[in-house]
Formats: C-alpha cells, sequence, structure tokens
C-alpha cells in the first residue's frame, strides 16, 4: 500500500512539474511574439462620400468636420462641395441635394438652416433617408423648423447650434466694458439683412438692448440686390458722428462686402463694432461667438455614431461646445477705441493686423 501512494505521489509530482513547464514555454513564446495590433473598425476603413452645402463664411465648419473624422480615425471619406451664396434659395438646394442623394452620398452635411431646410426638404420628397448633419448659424433649429426638439429631431436629420441669446448677451457685455456710456447702437437691419439668415439676430438684438440701457437704431433700406451695395453707400454717409454709439454687424447680408464697409464707417463716427467670427476676417474690431472649426468637429462625432449604425432622430442635437473672444486691436485703434486690459486678458485670440 505504501508503495501505491509513493506512485500516487510521483504521478502528481510530475504532473505538476509538466504544467510548469508548459506555462513556461507559454510566457517565452509570449513574450517573445509581440501582441496583434487590433484590426481597424470597419466604420473607419469603408468607403464613404459626404455631400457638403456650404457658404464661403462657413469654410471652418467644412475644415472642421474633415479634421474631426481624421482624428477619429476615419481614412477613406470623399467629399463632394458644394459652394453656396446668400442669393441661392431653398429650391436651388432641394434640387442639388436630390442630385448628391442621385449620387448615393453616404451623408449630406449642410452648414445653415436654409441648406439643412432644403436637404430635409427634399430627401422626405422623394422619401429617401440619407442622414443629414448640419450647423444651426442663425437660427433656434426647433423654432426654425429642423426639428421637434433638442432631444429629437423627429426626421433624418441632427446638428449643432449657436446659443444665439447666449452670444448676444455676452457681447453687449463687452461693448459695455470696451466703451462705457453707450447708448445708441446703430445696425443695418431690414433691406440690407437677409431675412432667413440674420433676421433672427436682428431680432433678438431689439429685444435685449434695452436691457443693457442700450436703444437700437435700426437703418433699413427698400432696395433690392443688386442695388443694396449703393443703398448702403448712401445710408452710411448719412450717419453723422454722434448719431450712434457703435455698430453691431449682422452676418448674413445682400451686399456682399458690408462687414469692411462698416467698419469703414467705424473709423469715421470713430465708435467700436462687433461682428460674428465668421465675417470678422473682413470686418469688426471684436467678435464673440460660436467657433466654426469646433462646431465641424462636434458634427463629425455625430456622422462617427451615424456611420456606426445610429438613426439621426436618436442623435441629440448639441449647442456648439465652445465660444471664443477674438479681438482685432489695431484695426479698432484706427477707429479710436482701446481695448482695455480687463477685456485683452480674456480674449481667446487677438489679432494684429487690420
Amino acid at each position: 500500500m505504501r508503495a501505491i501512494k509513493n506512485f500516487r505521489v510521483l504521478v502528481v509530482v510530475a504532473t505538476l512539474v509538466i504544467i510548469a513547464v508548459i506555462l513556461l514555454s507559454l510566457v517565452k513564446i509570449f513574450q517573445a511574439t509581440p501582441p496583434k495590433a487590433p484590426e481597424p473598425s470597419m466604420a473607419l476603413s469603408k468607403p464613404r462620400t459626404i455631400g457638403v452645402l456650404f457658404v464661403r463664411q462657413s469654410a471652418d465648419a467644412l475644415e472642421g468636420i474633415k479634421m474631426g473624422l481624421k482624428e477619429l480615425g476615419y481614412t477613406n471619406i470623399t467629399f463632394k462641395e458644394i459652394l453656396m451664396d446668400s442669393q441661392t434659395t431653398i429650391e436651388d438646394v432641394e434640387n442639388l441635394t436630390k442630385k448628391l442623394v442621385g449620387e448615393k452620398v453616404d451623408l449630406i452635411y449642410a452648414t445653415g438652416e436654409s441648406r439643412a431646410q432644403g436637404a430635409i426638404n427634399a430627401t422626405k420628397e422623394i422619401g429617401d433617408d440619407t442622414p443629414i448633419v448640419y450647423l444651426s448659424n442663425f437660427h433656434d433649429p426647433v423654432a426654425y423648423g429642423l426639428a421637434k426638439s433638442f432631444i429629437s429631431s423627429g426626421n433624418n436629420a441632427t446638428g449643432v447650434a449657436r446659443n444665439i441669446a447666449k452670444e448676444l448677451e455676452r457681447q453687449l457685455e463687452l461693448l459695455q466694458k470696451i466703451k462705457p456710456g453707450i447708448k445708441k447702437i446703430g445696425v443695418f437691419g431690414r433691406g440690407f439683412v437677409v431675412q432667413e439668415l440674420g433676421g433672427e439676430f436682428l431680432s433678438e438684438l431689439k429685444g435685449r438692448a434695452p436691457k443693457f440701457g442700450y436703444e437700437v437704431i435700426e437703418y433699413t433700406t427698400g432696395a433690392t440686390p443688386p442695388n443694396t451695395g449703393v443703398a448702403f453707400g448712401a445710408t452710411a454717409a448719412a450717419i453723422k458722428p454722434g448719431d450712434i454709439d457703435a455698430l453691431y454687424h449682422i452676418a448674413g447680408h445682400f451686399y456682399s462686402t458690408q462687414e469692411v464697409a462698416e467698419t469703414a464707417l467705424a473709423v469715421r463716427l470713430r465708435i467700436p463694432m462687433v461682428a460674428p467670427l465668421e465675417d470678422l476676417p473682413s470686418g469688426g474690431h471684436f467678435g464673440y461667438s460660436g467657433d466654426f472649426s469646433i462646431a465641424g468637429k462636434q458634427v463629425a462625432k455625430m456622422a462617427d455614431k451615424i456611420f456606426r449604425g445610429a438613426n439621426p432622430r436618436d442623435i441629440p442635437l448639441e449647442y456648439v461646445e465652445e465660444t471664443l473672444l477674438v479681438i482685432y486691436p489695431v484695426r479698432a485703434r484706427l477707429a479710436g477705441v482701446e481695448f482695455p486690459g480687463s477685456v485683452l486678458e480674456i480674449a481667446d485670440n487677438i489679432v494684429n493686423n487690420r
């Protein structure tokens, strides 16, 4: 019996030794062989085509979605870009959208409410479910009719919007810091502004400015394109120093280079001028608004969800994650405007050219 018992012990010991040898061998093999890199996601490498409906002023939003998708790892995306202007009608957008659908694009990106609305209208009309992502620049997307709510659009689209009320109130606060004592803010409104683009900003300005003690002086015209440039010149020439204390520039105007002409007016009147970031490179002294490039990257994340199978109606709408204060002190100085240190120190970007 003792011999049998000793034999069993030897068997167990031998088994343990064999197991130990095997484990050591496996460890050496694993150490000698580097782990295999994970296979790239099919969603990232699959060929995709994105149709883009955009205008010159929103070029940064286009670059933003490109950068965003690249950062997410997408390597095989083709962009079909259609450049438009402020004269492009919703009907034009609808026809161009149908063309993109016919070309079998995987996604439509619209930088602006009217372009988004045209794309939504067109896909609904032809019974197509091509997903749409958009940037809402000038309006609340729900009030405009692009979505039923921020939680769910109720259609084949989703997007990112600027918080107009928040941006405008901050701009008015900054004006108080830049030039205390401002009472009258001039704005080129009805007839100069394309209602479908800048109409909500104009309404918000009129509604919120009195809360800050400002009176809005609106300049209007009955002229129609292409005569709005001439009308602007005549209207601006009649404004005398002291008539207004600041200029508020609204993007989306019939006169294509109006921001440049308003900047010249600000120099003559010696007053500060606020402009949205999309027009600021051409005119104005400072701007505070949602950054198009950042918004484009937000839209890229939505596109990523769609490419991975999500339905646009299930992707909540978002506000632009980051707003920037950009100032042009050299340009402002030409109008006799100096930015106080309290504004300079909070600026996200200071551009020292004209």
